[in-house]
């Protein structure tokens, strides 16, 4: 019995033991911030027991003990946003990482050469959610349009591999060498089509002059800034998405059969007085198909093309780090394939256009002290394409595709021959285009390498830091290709032995193998000097001097001349002064310089001012208008500068070179091949800027509004004006040119939260951008309007179209027009401009719009309930208009070839005589075709308003369904977070076009690879 008691008595004395050592857990550790810098002064408490806590050491170590299982240790500092922590056991090596709490006065932007408080911004800068661009895409610059105020974009081709948005800031603004904005990704030139999304950690586009002043002449039209993501510092994090995509599209034109064809040029031919082209044993055998060499009926898309196409795109990411160092690496990849259609006999070589891009990114920060850090940054792009062996895109197979008529070439000859109607690809079956010309491969390969040192400097003076940056960038292209061709034939008969009487149109060519190589590489060193400091409460002082120089070689350049280095040096400063946060004023110098002038003018000074005002600091307007939460008011003033000269590096320069000479110029000698320019200065842009930021009920409404008006004076340009008679080697190119571009952009948000965990966002934007040529340098015209000054630049051009000819008697009482000799029922009418009684090139004017948009807007909407999240996104443009018309638009304009849209079958969208219909009705005044022509007409298809479309759409670019799963379910699989997303781009299109292709793409025949609906099923995962 005593031993039964002494045995309970032990075990309850080791249960108490137990449990009193549970209850005695210690835990120690660091706190730091997430560039691993320790916090002096940080409360670490446990939660359920007041008054217990610990403060960090100067180290950012702190110890705790006699915590109790399950009891939650906070931790609190200034500035920082709280955390908590659940503890369970004894833990002396936890790393709490506590990230900063930005309000509206210290949250902070990305600027030109730094960073900036969000509230002194005074210049044109809009800040983009990184999140808003983490969706499927091809390219980051595919997503700028409808999305980013002060973007106008455009995008001609949905070619993998080419499937990019070319885009401009505020729009056109020079109608010089160089109208594109500076893309910096982490400070150095890059490339937005090479950059994966995923990587992206902020987005900036810099707009007026006081926000690219400091990057000289590189930032004339605009500026976009990117900052990859960085390490920070906690334990590793890794990230995955993956995403599985359904393509298709949803526009192709549709053509005519082969009897329908052969309907409609009998018609053709009939209606201007030649005899049928098909008689009725052609129409027989079009009809029943049992002559498929002679009489074939083919549709070429439905043979060369794939109803849809899958590709893949995946993203993985790994980041961490502690106090002395912090990392993050990624690995991209993207997998497209092309919507053509290889034949499986020929499958043994693939030549199906395909596009893979892999994308490998490191970033690494070192603390070498407390107050030093080396970043170091490794970036490498891979391309990889493949097209067929006849060229380097699709072009020729869509070409060929309008080219070919469903009667023009059989699929193959029943002899096993392939046809041809001509040498030219155009002229050559897409099917032997897609499948027997062997393939190409290119392969690209992009590496960047950036070291960067940082210093803090306030043992100086306080608020001071240098940065220094090195980049080496280089490119390597290789394309190779393997081409080959069969004996191609044409037949337009048969022998008397019935065999096909084949001509040969080219000959076998067997398989071949040739390469191009290309390489290059740049050197760019930048160093900046920062102060910031904030002197008592009142009055906020900033400063930047910055340093940079560049030097690239590149193969590609093989003259004496081009292969010098080109160089680039310059030097820009700015200087910020703020009084309470309400008056801000900022004062920025470029010093550039450039090759492009002669030895004394090589520099330009481009110098910019800005201010600010925020009334809303002070407590009487709040107190008046209490609804308005934030008013802010900017204005900027500056001159920029642009060096580039299409084709010529150093205009200055007369130049000799070996060439033609003596009499007849039957020998050689030597000769001048270069005019040079004297007293060419820079180009120079005068730009102003005044925004309004707001933001109303409780920040409820969060609204900006730019107003802009640039001036571009000195625009390069070749003399027009001089006679041929000075003889001349080349013409001199002169500051001659001068444009002004005007507009407005901005954006509004409103956010309507429902409940805790229920909400909506409201978002819209708007660019409009308009220009007009002021100096253009050009020859002598006959009237004011066939000038290019007073107008819109790239207008279009053409005759004002009054309608179709009644009858005879409108055509006798009308001016005579000249385009065509016999001018009958049907044809187009034109107006008379300059009223001579003719009608001729003299007539044609300049019409309304361009083919790039004035105006581009979007608006979206985001719905989030518990776990679920969809939102929508709205895109659209107006004020532009492009010409349709071609071969495969224009019915039988190179008679023989040239594709049959099948509208122009439908009775009522052509005009067709009754004599040759037998029906009045088909005298259609309001026809979308004129009177069938069999070869080519000049007054049907020159360029007139009758040709001209409305360019305006509204498109349902993105749908996108999310639902986030519950982290208490993901930790059983150690996740930290997932979530799985349906999402739908390109869903429907509304325009005022033909409806036939995509309005972006619908210029001339259309004939161009169709942009895509995407469906895609996306899994994001964090461990």
């Amino acid at each position: 019995m005593k031993q039964h008691i002494l045995m309970t008595l032990m075990v309850l004395c080791l249960s108490w033991l137990s449990v009193a050592a549970q209850g005695n857990l210690t835990v120690s550790g660091l706190v730091m911030t997430e560039k691993g810098e320790p916090i002096i002064g940080a409360t670490i408490s446990v939660k359920e027991v007041p008054g217990k806590g610990v403060v960090s050491d100067l180290d950012g170590h702190f110890k705790l003990t006699d915590v109790e299982p399950g009891q939650t240790l906070s931790i609190t500092y200034i500035g920082f946003k709280p955390y908590t922590q659940k503890i369970e056991k004894s833990d002396e090596r936890l790393r709490i990482v506590l990230k900063e709490d930005l309000g509206d006065l210290n949250e902070v932007v990305v600027v030109g050469q730094g960073t900036q408080r969000k509230i002194s911004v005074t210049g044109a800068i809009t800040n983009v959610d990184a999140k808003d661009l983490h969706v499927p895409a091809t390219s980051v610059s595919n997503m700028l349009g409808s999305r980013v105020p002060g973007i106008i974009s455009v995008t001609r081709s949905g070619e993998p591999g080419n499937d990019y948005s070319q885009f401009w800031i505020r729009g056109i603004s020079t109608f010089g060498a160089n109208s594109s904005a500076l893309v910096l990704i982490d400070g150095i030139e890059g490339d937005l089509n090479s950059l994966d999304p995923e990587d992206i950690e902020s987005f900036s586009i810099l707009k007026d002059a006081s926000a690219t002043a400091v990057y000289g002449t590189r930032g004339a039209n605009g500026v976009v800034l990117v900052t990859t993501r960085r390490g920070k510092a906690g334990k590793l994090r890794i990230d995955g998405k993956i995403n599985v995509n359904y393509s298709y599209s949803p526009r192709m034109p549709e053509f005519v059969n082969a009897y329908e064809y052969a309907s409609l040029a009998n018609e053709a031919a009939v209606s201007r007085g030649m005899d049928p082209i098909f008689n009725a044993v052609d129409m027989t055998l079009f009809k029943n198909g049992m002559d498929p060499d002679l009489h074939p009926d083919v549709d070429w898309h439905d043979v060369i093309l794939k109803d849809h196409t899958w590709y893949q795109q995946a993203h993985f990411s790994a980041s961490g780090g502690g106090q002395v160092a912090r990392y993050y690496l990624s690995l991209g990849m993207l997998n497209k394939d092309g919507i053509f259609k290889q034949d499986s006999k020929y499958k043994d070589k693939d030549s199906n256009v395909k596009f893979r891009q892999y994308n490998f990114r490191a970033n690494v920060d070192v603390n070498l002290t407390r107050t030093s850090v080396l970043t170091l940054g490794l970036e490498t792009t891979i391309h990889d394409k493949n097209y067929p062996g006849y060229g380097d895109s699709s072009n020729d197979l869509w070409n060929a595709c309008s080219t070919l008529t469903p009667i023009t070439v059989p699929l193959i000859y029943s002899n096993g021959d392939f046809p041809a109607y001509g040498s030219n690809n155009n002229q050559i079956s897409p099917y032997v285009l897609l499948n027997r010309t062997g393939y190409r491969q290119f392969y690209g390969n992009n590496t960047k390498l950036n070291l960067s040192f940082q210093k803090d400097l306030s043992i100086i003076t306080k608020g001071l830091s240098t940065t220094l940056l090195f980049n080496f960038d280089s490119n390597s292209n290789l394309s190779e290709r393997r081409t080959k061709w069969p004996a191609l034939y044409y037949a337009t008969q048969r022998k008397r032995s019935g065999e096909l009487d084949l001509n040969k149109v080219r000959d076998y060519q067997s398989q071949q193998y040739s390469n191009d190589k290309y390489v290059d590489r740049k050197f760019y060193f930048e160093a900046h000097l920062n102060y910031d400091r904030l002197f008592g409460k009142d009055h906020r002082v900033g400063g930047l001097i910055h340093y940079y120089m560049s030097d690239y070689k590149s193969s590609g350049n093989t003259t004496l001349l081009d292969a010098i280095p080109k160089r680039y040096i310059g030097l820009s400063s700015r200087a910020t002064y703020s009084y309470k946060d309400t008056y801000f004023i900022e004062g920025n110098l470029g010093y550039t310089g450039s090759e492009a002038f002669e030895k004394g003018h090589r520099f330009g000074l481009f110098p910019a001012i800005s201010g600010g005002w925020i009334p809303t600091q002070y407590a009487a307007v709040r107190k008046l208008v209490p609804w308005l939460s934030y008013l802010k008011f900017r204005l900027s003033y500056g001159e920029v500068g642009n060096d580039r000269i299409s084709g010529s590096r150093f205009p200055y320069l007369s130049l000799m070179g070996s060439g033609d000479s003596g009499p007849w110029q039957s020998g050689t000698g030597i000769t001048e091949s270069q005019v040079g320019s004297n007293n060419l200065r820079w180009e120079k842009a005068v730009k102003r800027n005044l925004g309004i930021d707001m933001k109303l009920f409780n920040e409820r409404i969060d609204l900006t509004v730019d107003f802009y008006r640039d001036v571009r004076s000195g625009i390069y340009q070749q003399r027009a004006s001089i006679p041929a008679e000075m003889g001349l080697a080349s013409l001199p190119y002169a500051n001659v040119g001068k444009m002004k571009s005007w507009g407005v952009d901005g954006h509004i948000t409103y956010t309507q939260p429902f409940s805790p965990d229920a909400g909506m966002t409201l978002r819209a934007n708007f660019t409009q951008s308009k220009n007009k040529v002021l100096q253009y340098e050009e020859t002598v015209k006959s009237y004011p309007y066939q000038y290019t000054a007073g107008y819109t630049w790239g207008i279009q051009r053409g005759l004002v179209a009054l309608g179709l000819f009644k009858d005879e008697e409108e055509i006798r009482n009308s001016p005579r027009q000249t385009f065509a000799s016999d001018v009958l029922p049907g044809d187009i009418k034109y107006k008379d401009v300059n009223g001579d009684g003719v009608i001729n090139y003299d007539d044609l004017i300049p019409l309304k719009y361009s083919n790039v948009p004035q105006i581009q807007y979007g608006f979206a909407t985001e719905f989030y309930w518990k776990n679920w999240t969809l939102s929508v996104l709205f895109g659209g443009v107006s004020r532009v208009q492009y010409y349709v018309g071609g071969t495969g638009f224009v019915p039988f304009e190179q008679k023989e070839t040239g594709n049959i849209l099948k509208i122009v079958a439908d009775q009522k969208n052509r005009w067709t005589a009754a004599s040759f219909s037998g029906d009045p009705t088909t005298e259609n005044a309001n026809a979308r075709f004129p009177r069938l022509s069999y070869g080519s007409n000049a007054n049907s298809t020159i360029g007139s308003t009758f040709w001209l479309r409305d360019g305006s759409y509204l498109r349902l670019k993105n749908v996108q369904l999310t639902y986030t799963f519950n982290k208490s379910w993901l930790r059983k699989l150690y996740m930290t977070g997932a979530s799985i997303s349906l999402i739908g781009e390109n869903l429907h299109l509304w325009d005022h076009g033909d409806k036939i292709f995509d309005p972006t793409q619908a210029s001339g025949n259309g004939a161009a690879y169709p942009l895509q609906r995407v469906y895609t099923l996306q899994l994001n995962v964090s461990f």
